[in-house]
């Protein structure tokens, strides 16, 4: 250390010091701050890019939701007058049941009321059902159903799903007079 004291003067090692301090200060106080927020400017950027792309992909289920339905009619399930089935009328049940399932395109395998519910002053009548065929379809067997005036109720609902087609049995149960 004393060599090189005698090759560079002491006041010049004291310059060098406090310039390379100065430079350092400099980089610690200014630059590295400026480097992390830059950083963080550039990671803000890319959320906000990245939230734009994805609004930009969203923007036509937007539209298409914020129009509304494209028909001018609303939906709205059938709710008729529950009105009794006279008891002349009980044979008929199948053919109401048929002419409803082939409105909603599914299969009518057999409906056929339960006997026991027939005797005495019973108010209601139970009819097991079975048809066949698509899911969707039978969504809409149940809502042209919902429309018939003497249908009190469903009690039971079982799916079965086949090889070829789904299997639907229902319990209905019809008001009678």
């Amino acid at each position: 250390m004393e060599k090189i004291f005698s090759i560079i003067p002491k006041r010049s090692i004291v310059i060098l010091v406090a310039c390379v301090s100065c430079l350092l200060l400099l980089v610690l106080a200014g630059i590295v701050p400026q480097q992390v927020a830059v950083t963080r400017l550039d990671n803000k950027i890319a959320g906000i890019q990245f939230q734009i792309e994805e609004q930009k992909r969203l923007q036509p289920y937007y539209q298409m939701l914020h129009a509304g339905p494209q028909s001018g009619r609303s939906k709205v399930l059938p709710f008729p007058a529950r009105s009794p089935l006279s008891r002349t009328q009980i044979d008929t049940v199948s053919l109401i049941i048929r002419e409803q399932a082939r409105q909603a395109h599914i299969d009518m395998v057999a409906a056929s009321p339960d006997l026991n519910t027939l005797g005495g002053e019973q108010k209601f009548l139970l009819v097991n059902a079975t048809f066949k065929g698509d899911f969707f379809n039978f969504r809409k067997f149940l809502i042209g159903l919902g429309g018939v005036p003497c249908l009190e109720g469903i009690e039971e609902i079982r799916i079965q799903q086949n090889e070829d087609s789904m299997e639907f049995r229902l319990k209905l149960w019809l008001a009678i007079a």
